[in-house]
């Protein structure tokens, strides 16, 4: 599982779906959680950290966003040498289900589906803790 220091980017247009995913992070302890509502402020925050050097660790991005969506924020990360293999868990609703295999052909580490437990949020990271660590 990842540690309670992994420094996490959370990314949704939802104030109310930032709360949430950002408390449910908390819930299990994590320290250091970050949250953007946009796909380019987003990109903006994890380069600028990794250029200081206190890269994030990990991801968590809605997949309906307004502008860039959650697979466009997906892909540009993918291509980005520096964060291939940065672990990232996207999080859907039930209907979009085709996204979520594009998802997957484009290195997605796990999804979650909304609305989701803080179990569902476990399980889901430890599947993406499990899939980058090995």
């Amino acid at each position: 599982m990842f540690d309670r220091d992994t420094k996490i980017l959370v990314v949704d247009d939802s104030l109310n779906h930032r709360q949430l995913i950002f408390d449910s992070l908390k819930k299990l302890g994590f320290k250091s959680i970050t949250t953007s509502e946009n796909v380019n402020d987003a990109f903006m925050k994890l380069n600028s950290e990794e250029d200081k050097g206190t890269p994030f660790n990990l991801i968590l991005s809605d997949l309906n966003m307004p502008g860039l969506s959650g697979l466009d924020f997906l892909k540009m990360v993918r291509e980005t040498e520096k964060f291939k293999v940065l672990p990232f868990l996207l999080i859907t609703t039930e209907s979009e289900k085709g996204a979520v295999i594009q998802a997957a052909m484009n290195g997605v580490s796990s999804y979650i589906v909304k609305p989701f437990s803080v179990e569902t949020l476990t399980k889901r990271l430890d599947e993406a803790w499990k899939k980058h660590k090995s």
